[in-house]
């Protein structure tokens, strides 16, 4: 495996933050056993029921990606399943404590946490992942060609609130109305990575917030959200494919988004910010 791909591969949960996976991770994972009623999901041995459940919900998984992403996945999917935290800390360095599963190398990986402790979180967690496994297979995992508050925002949309779903709709915009959200850059910056707390914002509030303005583009006009998603999935810039779209770059859009938040809990004499 790449280094560089290693490096911008690995999703964390918590953060999705990008970090190198274990050089062994591959022959770690070569150890799981696949499930006879569907191959796609495997298990570390023992971890049978587990993968029972995975596979109960994958299908649909699998279906909701694909419906809000406009295309279906470009290769097969693969989902590993460890039944016990010292399977996930093997194949996932340092990991244990801040995720509940992991996409690298067109794999995705599920923590115990999500049977055991969140059982409640299985299915919009594992759809939250493929969303990232969905652009990855097209773009590079993660890629920096792609803001991370779209990336997230994406992945929430498509799980319907998965991975956001520690902040509810309105907590985000009380949040927002006060002036704390995340802003996209003028120009997107492809060498950095801008997470929650360059607004010093929680991340799920910040997956919340993105997913927020995520959904208020696709009900301003769904033909044109569609089309931004497949010119980026065909690797188009982020600011041309955005502003060719929509006709206005994301960070004014995003300021005319949450101004109209603000004004909704305050007296507005008019509507700041693009028309």
């Amino acid at each position: 495996m790449r280094r560089a791909t290693a490096a911008a591969a690995l999703l964390l949960f918590a953060g999705c933050a990008a970090a190198p996976p274990h050089r062994d991770a591959i022959h770690e994972l070569s150890g799981f056993e696949a499930l006879a009623a569907d191959p796609r999901v495997r298990h570390e041995p023992g971890a049978r029921e587990y993968a029972e459940r995975v596979a109960a919900v994958l299908p649909a998984a699998i279906e909701q990606v694909e419906a809000v992403h406009y295309r279906p996945f470009a290769a097969p999917v693969a989902v590993y399943v460890c039944g016990s935290e010292a399977c996930f800390e093997r194949n996932v360095a340092g990991a244990t404590r801040f995720t509940a599963a992991v996409v690298y190398d067109n794999r995705l990986v599920l923590a115990p946490r999500l049977f055991t402790r969140e059982p409640q979180r299985l299915q919009p967690i594992l759809v939250h992942e493929l969303s990232h496994l969905h652009l990855g297979q097209r773009l590079a995992h993660y890629t920096m060609r792609i803001p991370v508050w779209f990336h997230e925002g994406l992945a929430s949309l498509a799980a319907e609130g998965g991975g956001a779903d520690l902040v509810d709709e309105e907590e985000a915009r009380r949040t927002a109305a006060a002036g704390r959200h995340f802003l996209p850059d003028e120009r997107h910056d492809e060498t950095r990575r801008k997470n929650a707390d360059q607004w010093q914002l929680r991340i799920s509030m910040f997956y919340r917030q993105s997913m927020m303005f995520l959904g208020h583009l696709k009900a301003l006009a769904e033909s044109r959200f569609r089309r931004l998603l497949l010119e980026l999935q065909d690797g188009a810039r982020f600011d041309d494919a955005f502003a060719g779209t929509f006709g206005a770059a994301a960070l004014e859009l995003a300021l005319e988004f949450f101004s109209r938040l603000r004004c909704g809990r305050s007296e507005c004499s008019e509507a700041a910010g693009a028309p």
